[in-house]
């Protein structure tokens, strides 16, 4: 690392006291493969073979949430962890499979074979380079099967490729700030959790205005969602708990404990 490197980065204390460097808004461009030449990315590869792939769709999500939710939080994430690792992080995937959403407009999807055959492109050409370690971070969970499938069918032809995949939602960590701030959650889909996370990252992209003063709690019934049932049963958009009280003091929060989770993903992968 050269000084204007070194001079990219401070102290934070993030999850579970873990201890993570604190990037500054340029070694955010420093560590992103879109803005590396090809001979950059090669000098890269002589010293490390990790890489992010954030992953996101560009969907629905409610009245005052911009439909590239999914996408600029999955970003975002994987840019501060690359930064805090110094792991190069690849441009997102900003389209997935959003198909129980097409009721609404904006909702851009793809089909399911269509999200996987381009993981599995995205995947081999990161392995044709010399890239054998991948952490996949994942902002929308109706990838989560196609991610599978992908990383199952390049994994057999390239036995040596290691994937991860990283869904923050998930994390009991985020579950327990969401629910001691504003309560038990029921559903995740452009309530609390979501709301909260885009009011600290981006928020041009929230209308608070807009938020449906009503409740959408989510029972699940194993039973699969056509776009119309989906419409019907949630139709203006929201899963879950009507996000009044989501703040961006709170996103924060959710921020640096995904981060600070993803980090010890990238820096335990031995």
């Amino acid at each position: 690392m050269n000084r204007t490197q070194k001079k990219g980065i401070l102290q934070a204390k993030g999850a579970r006291g873990l201890r993570v460097a604190q990037p500054t808004r340029n070694f955010f461009l420093f560590m992103q493969l879109a803005k590396q030449s090809w001979a950059q990315i090669g000098e890269y590869l002589a010293r490390d073979d990790r890489v992010l792939l954030p992953i996101g769709a560009t969907e629905q999500h409610g009245p005052h949430l911009g439909v590239g939710a999914d996408y600029l939080i999955a970003e975002r994430i994987a840019a501060e962890i690359g930064a805090r690792t110094r792991v190069l992080v690849a441009p997102p995937l900003a389209y997935g499979m959003s198909q129980q959403h097409l009721e609404f407009a904006g909702t851009l999807s793809l089909r399911p074979q269509t999200l996987g055959a381009a993981l599995q492109d995205i995947l081999q050409s990161l392995y044709r380079h010399g890239f054998r370690r991948v952490l996949v971070v994942n902002g929308h969970g109706g990838n989560a099967p196609s991610l599978a499938s992908a990383a199952a069918i390049v994994q057999n032809q390239f036995p040596a490729l290691r994937i991860k995949a990283f869904q923050w939602w998930l994390e009991p960590a985020i579950a327990k700030l969401v629910d001691e701030a504003l309560g038990a959650q029921q559903g995740t889909h452009a309530s609390n959790h979501e709301t909260a996370f885009m009011r600290a990252i981006a928020p041009d992209g929230v209308q608070p205005e807009r938020i449906a003063p009503r409740d959408a709690p989510v029972v699940a019934t194993g039973e699969f969602d056509s776009p119309t049932r989906f419409r019907a049963k949630y139709p203006d958009g929201v899963m879950g708990l009507a996000p009044l009280q989501a703040d961006a003091a709170l996103g924060q929060k959710l921020l640096e404990a995904s981060v600070a989770l993803g980090v010890q993903l990238v820096e335990q992968w031995l």
